[in-house]
């Protein structure tokens, strides 16, 4: 009978993955990053079984070595995917990989620290490298939703396309956790500072660059797949809004510090403005009442 030392397994499956996340020489891609997200997704149950187990808990819990060592993957992992976009074009399965690992390590946080937004995002405000956490993990999310856009052209769907269609669903939840992830994390005040103050993230555009691959999302036939492309746009406008509090900067000033991105600011305002006003105009048509009066900004 196969016996697996839990504690062993424990302490060395974070060094394993680190040793192997950017290999000198991969003969084969799609192999590495299903290597990894298995990795991932082995750490992500032993995290969750720990409160159950002794030994575990022991590792996982109590050990501050082994959760900085987490914490060091995570961002190392997030920091890998970013670089990485150029590996999955044209590939259908690298696309779903590269998506579930950038997911997978965002909710890895939650599985070792804690279940509150309040606790994690404490925890990321004291990493001296949170500043490169939340570009790479924004920048990352781009090249989701920029292959997410890739493929919406094809979905208008017909019903011998169902196994395509049902990637593109597959695809959806995947980005949908990730921006959900960012979006909970905004809600909290100080990590609004944090992010407002980063002036990579927002000076050089990194989150209204995001905002506009959004909802440049295209639509489709599909009538779950539509209401899908609304949810991520309500979501991305959430996270900017969510900025658009921070108290100690202004995001808006910060976002047009360059004149790249003040072009951007401005592009994105109208793009806005003009999604809340068609709204507008459909609610006074529906209800009978005038509604022109107000404006997003």
């Amino acid at each position: 009978m196969l016996q697996i030392d839990v504690e062993f397994l424990a302490r060395h499956l974070v060094k394993y993955i680190m040793e192997h996340l950017a290999p000198s020489k991969v003969d084969d891609e799609q192999q590495h990053f299903r290597s990894m997200l298995s990795g991932l997704r082995l750490l992500h149950t032993l995290c969750d079984i720990a409160c159950h187990h002794s030994t575990l808990a022991r590792v996982l819990v109590e050990d501050t070595s082994v959760q900085d060592e987490m914490l060091n993957l995570i961002f190392r992992m997030i920091d890998f995917l970013s670089q990485s976009g150029e590996k999955i074009s044209g590939s259908s399965q690298m696309v779903l990989l590269y998506s579930a690992l950038l997911s997978s390590s965002m909710y890895l946080l939650k599985a070792l620290i804690s279940s509150e937004w309040r606790d994690i995002t404490r925890v990321l405000l004291a990493h001296s490298k949170v500043d490169k956490f939340t570009t790479t993990a924004f920048t990352a999310l781009r090249v989701v939703i920029n292959s997410l856009q890739a493929k919406l052209p094809d979905q208008h769907i017909d019903p011998h396309m169902r196994p395509n269609a049902n990637e593109v669903y597959c695809l959806y939840h995947l980005c949908e956790s990730s921006l959900e992830f960012l979006q909970s994390a905004c809600r909290q005040k100080l990590f609004q500072e944090c992010i407002v103050k980063n002036k990579e993230l927002c000076g050089e555009g990194v989150v209204l660059q995001l905002v506009q691959d959004t909802l440049k999302l295209s639509q489709c036939e599909d009538p779950y797949l539509t209401n899908t492309v609304y949810w991520l746009k309500s979501k991305v406008l959430s996270i900017m809004l969510l900025l658009c509090e921070a108290e100690s900067t202004s995001f808006c000033e910060m976002a047009s510090s360059t004149t790249q991105s003040k072009e951007l600011v401005k592009t994105t305002i109208f793009e806005v403005d003009f999604l809340s006003n068609l709204k507008l105009i459909f609610l006074s048509t529906f209800t009978g009442h005038s509604t022109y009066g107000y404006k997003l900004f």
